[in-house]
Parts: structure tokens; sequence; C-alpha cells
């Protein structure tokens, strides 16, 4: 790992460093000791998924009463995968304190400038759209039920498919997110959105607060702003919590978090739990989140265009004024879930200029990045 770093510091000037999300006591030293290879070394954390000490009883349950299975099958692998991306819910004191202990004890162990926070939310479209539908356990209800909320008519919601298809037809506002509007003509379910928004929030308004006890900056990874609210994100709550941020705006990526993976489980997930035609929902999303026909035939073939790709930083630089945000380039090879050309780059890189991000993050593995990725990268980072 070092050799590579030092190798791409021939090609790359790093600013900052991200390592984890699995403890490696040689690794975290070595990265963190006087001689390390970039100054700012950030952990990687992973807040809600595959914590540790884990339990069944600690993860989300649907709206079906089934607890997370993850996505993929990863789960079922054992010790092929280490990340499963099976969630743990917020509402869990049981998740916050496991959470919690475990960032405090890397943080006074190892010399890291800050914490990189990730998997701070529910389930994805990509998990499916019954897990997408989480949390119903027994600590959601408890804290449902103090707000006035009946979890149970939320159920009903779901169970019957009874989600009003008017928000299929208005009009609504371009300046208004999607969900906003399918939310004012279902208010129970709007009710139920911005909860999950509020408990994501708190677990990670409690997380940054240990951060910064310890004197540790604070990095939240978050979904890229058309999908956040959908997995308990609200930008306008979490600019508090952190120092500097990164929307997941990747287009190419067939994995969870990328768009090119996310958008279409959404739209597929939606018209078979609801019994709606793809092409209405299509034809709405077109009017509404700006990913229309021909846009969701690209993506599933191709990648999502570059201009939805600007749209989306945009959007998240506009969340999260004055909070300093830097957008994920897409720099790695994996068979079958992702490849990027030296012409990717160039149009990621002018996408996030044209959004006037702050910077950009190499995601997510230097290890599995090609070297005429890093090239195009060093050749146009700077012009």
């Amino acid at each position: 790992m070092l050799h590579c770093v030092r190798r791409v510091l021939e090609v790359v000037d790093l600013d900052l460093l991200i390592i984890g999300f699995r403890e490696s006591p040689e690794v975290f030293r070595n990265f963190c000791a006087p001689h390390r290879p970039v100054d700012n070394v950030y952990l990687w954390f992973s807040a809600l998924s595959d914590i540790n000490g884990m339990t069944e009883d600690d993860l989300v349950v649907n709206w079906r009463g089934e607890r997370s299975r993850g996505w993929g099958g990863w789960a079922e692998k054992g010790g092929e995968v280490e990340e499963t991306l099976r969630f743990a819910c917020p509402n869990n004191p049981a998740v916050r304190e496991k959470t919690t202990r475990r960032l405090r004890e890397l943080l006074i162990r190892y010399d890291f400038k800050g914490v990189f926070l990730d998997k701070i939310r529910f389930p994805s479209p990509a998990n499916g759209a019954d897990e997408m539908l989480s949390c119903f356990c027994e600590h959601c209800r408890r804290a449902a039920k103090a707000e006035g909320m009946d979890l149970d008519a939320v159920v009903r919601i779901f169970g019957d498919g009874d989600v009003d298809a008017n928000a299929l037809s208005s009009d609504g506002s371009s300046r208004v997110h999607w969900l906003d509007s399918v939310a004012s003509v279902n208010p129970l379910l709007g009710r139920f959105l911005a909860f999950r928004a509020a408990s994501v929030a708190r677990l990670v308004g409690g997380l940054a607060d240990e951060c910064r006890r310890l004197k540790r900056s604070v990095f939240l990874d978050l979904f890229s702003p058309s999908l956040a609210p959908l997995v308990g994100q609200d930008y306008q709550r979490l600019k508090g919590c952190c120092d500097w941020a990164k929307p997941m705006t990747y287009r190419l990526a067939r994995g969870p978090a990328g768009l090119r993976l996310e958008i279409p489980a959404l739209i597929e997930g939606v018209a078979q739990r609801f019994g709606l035609e793809e092409a209405r929902i299509v034809e709405w999303s077109g009017r509404h989140a700006g990913f229309d026909q021909n846009m969701l035939r690209q993506t599933r073939e191709e990648a999502v265009p570059f201009t939805f790709m600007q749209a989306e930083i945009e959007a998240a630089v506009r969340a999260m004024k004055p909070v300093p945000m830097y957008f994920g380039l897409e720099l790695v090879s994996q068979p079958g879930v992702i490849d990027v050309t030296a012409a990717d780059v160039v149009g990621m890189i002018e996408a996030g200029r044209a959004a006037r991000a702050d910077g950009l993050i190499i995601s997510w593995d230097l290890l599995h990045a090609p070297m005429e990725g890093l090239r195009a990268l060093a050749e146009n980072a700077k012009r």
C-alpha cells in the first residue's frame, strides 16, 4: 500500500488519504506515523453497515418485518466479502453505543487527522424496494410514537400499495425535490421520510461531537442529492455536523451508491412494489427529477450522462454552503463493476469544475486505479 501511494504521488499531488474501513494495525500505524507519505490521513469509518460487533438484532427491519439482507448476496458469501451492505438501525441504542465506542477506540489508538463517515443512511434502492422501505424495528416504533406517528399506518401504505398516484400527475416545481412532490400528496409518507432523516442526523451529530471532542475533523460521504432524502440524508441537517463533504455522484459504477445502479433500481422497484408502469414513472421523473427515458436508456447501456452528474454536484454545492464540497471521481478498474477510461476522467473533471466543486476525491481505491486514468487526472485537474 505504501508503494502504491508513492507511485501515485509521482503522478498526482495528494492533499489527503482516506484509509479503512476495517482496522489493520500495521497499515494504520504506518500511515499515521511521523514518516507518513501524506500529512493528512483520514479514517474511513462505516457507521451503520458492517459495524464492529454487529448482530442480527442490530439490523433494520423492513415494512414486512424482515431484517436487512444486504446487496448482491454478499452477506451469504461469508469470508469472501467483508462489505455486506446490511444496515443497522440508527435508533437502536446498542447500535449507537457500538458505533460510538468503536470510533472512539480507533481515534485514541491512531493519529488520524479526522474521520470520513460513510454508510450514514438507511438501505438504498440497490438493496431492493422492500429493504429500502425501512425501518420498523421496536426502537423506531418507540421513537416514532414519541413524535406522534404510528408506523403501523405507514406499513399499511406500503402493504396496500396505497401511495396516492396523483403525485405522478402533478406538475410541481422544478425547484422542489421530487420526493417533496410525492410527500405533498402523501403527508404520512412525508412524515416518515422526515423521521428517518432526523434519525440519521442524530446519529451523525453524536459521532461528530465525539470526533471534535478528540480534536478531529469530520468529512461526510453522502448520497447524490436526487437520492439522498430517500436514504435518510438531509443535507441541511447534516452540514452542521461536518467540516467538508462529498456527494457520491458516481456515473459509471454498477454498485451501491452509484447512480448507474441506484436510479434504475429505484424505478424498477417502485414500479413493482406499487404496480405502476415504468414508462409513467420515467415520464414523471423527466419533469420532476431531470431523468427521462433517454437518460434511463443511456444509463443502463453506458453511464449516467455528464450533464446529470454536473447538475447533481451543483445541487450538492448549493445545499452544503458554506461547507466545502468535493466530488467523487471514479477512478477504478474492477471488471464487471466499473472500468474507467481517460475520456471518462476528463469528462468528470470538467463536470466537477463547471459545478464549482471545491475539489475532488479519487474514488475509491488507489490499489485499483489504472495509471492511464491517474495521468489523465494529472494533465487535466489543474487546467
